[in-house]
């Protein structure tokens, strides 16, 4: 249009001039409308765009969102499921802190937990696993009484489709998820070598030494083991080592019998460890230091803050902790995810010189 306003101005006597010059003016009006409409259309077009976009992204966040709600939701993979838990013994204050443990966390996972307790006896347990069996429990975690007693019936789980986890002791019974546990010989090469050092320092490398043990559990033996070997370069005089059978009054007797000086006793868990206690203080005696494995609660904690003059330690195995490692083994194995065969929780000794962290965390 330009062009041919330009060209058509050049003749001065042309009697069309004016209505050049109108249509001109119409046409440049028109294309000035033209573009602003089309400038129009472009920011519509670019405002719709960045609405789609936007709507896009929250559409795209909120699916997000489901997703990652979901898979939290399901990340437990314990929701609504029914487990089966037997106890090696419910008499023992840790054990009982367990069986607690696994109550209170079942709940906050929407799992359906029954638990009983085996009093240190195979055959109760042979039972129970059996009831779980039957009543077509999901999975069934075992804290066996013994090495070799179960493997009938876990064999019959296993033929039913029911997984088993081992938590705390083992049994000779391979076709398992996980076993949850502790190190126990490491438990008794803690206490082993605390007391190798004060051995060393405080009696010459010389000391008379109790040991309370058990015939079962095996993990039991296992600390017993890990405390002699951490002793064996001093010259240690073992003037008893007796089967106290998880029970404080036999613990306490088999004490009060000892008719030699005994520097040291050392008890495969706290039942033992407080039965020794018990003895020492009705002999009047102030000086036998006692260390046992496997303690928790108040009256481990108390009895060391209180700087007891015989019960100087235990190592620490946390019943919360036991039991979280066994949920998440068998959220994992539910999940589908790879589980570790053997899954360890953390040790430390408790001394009057620490007990506040632990009594803290009770």
């Amino acid at each position: 249009m330009n062009d041919v306003w330009l060209e058509c101005s050049k003749e001065k006597n042309c009697h069309s001039r004016k209505l050049c010059h109108t249509v001109h003016d119409f046409m440049i009006i028109k294309t000035r409308k033209r573009k602003e409409k089309k400038k129009e259309d472009t920011q519509m077009k670019k405002r719709l765009m960045v609405l789609a976009m936007a709507g896009i992204m929250v559409t795209g966040l909120v699916s997000s969102a489901n997703i990652v709600s979901a898979d939290d939701k399901e990340a437990s993979g314990l929701e609504g499921k029914r487990i089966g838990v037997c106890l090696v013994y419910k008499g023992d204050e840790w054990c009982a802190a367990v069986a607690d443990e696994f109550e209170k966390q079942a709940k906050d996972l929407g799992v359906d937990v029954n638990i009983q307790d085996g009093n240190l006896d195979a055959e109760t347990q042979t039972k129970q696993i059996e009831n779980y069996i039957a009543q077509e429990y999901d999975l069934i975690a075992v804290d066996p009484a013994n090495a070799d007693g179960l493997v009938p019936v876990l064999q019959k789980a296993t033929d039913a489709g029911i997984p088993i986890v081992f938590f705390d002791n083992n049994a000779d019974y391979e076709d398992i998820v996980s076993y949850v546990t502790w190190d126990s010989y490491e438990t008794g090469q803690i206490i082993g070598k605390y007391l190798h050092d004060k051995i060393k320092d405080e009696k010459d490398g010389k000391a008379n030494v109790a040991v309370l043990t058990m015939s079962s559990p095996v993990s039991i033996q296992k600390r017993i083991e890990g405390v002699k070997d951490a002793l064996e370069d001093l010259d240690i005089n073992y003037v008893s080592e007796q089967d106290y059978e998880g029970n404080r009054e036999k613990a306490s007797n088999i004490i009060t019998n000892i008719k030699e000086d005994i520097d040291y006793v050392v008890a495969g868990q706290d039942n033992g460890g407080f039965g020794a206690m018990s003895a020492l203080q009705a002999l009047g005696n102030d000086t036998t230091e006692v260390y046992s494995m496997g303690g928790y609660g108040a009256e481990a904690f108390d009895t060391l803050a209180a700087d007891d003059t015989n019960y100087k330690g235990t190592v620490v195995v946390s019943p919360s902790e036991l039991v979280s490692s066994t949920y998440q083994v068998i959220s994992d194995y539910f999940d589908g995810k790879d589980v570790e065969p053997l899954v360890n929780i953390k040790l430390n000794l408790c001394t009057k010189d620490n007990v506040s962290e632990y009594q803290s965390e009770e």
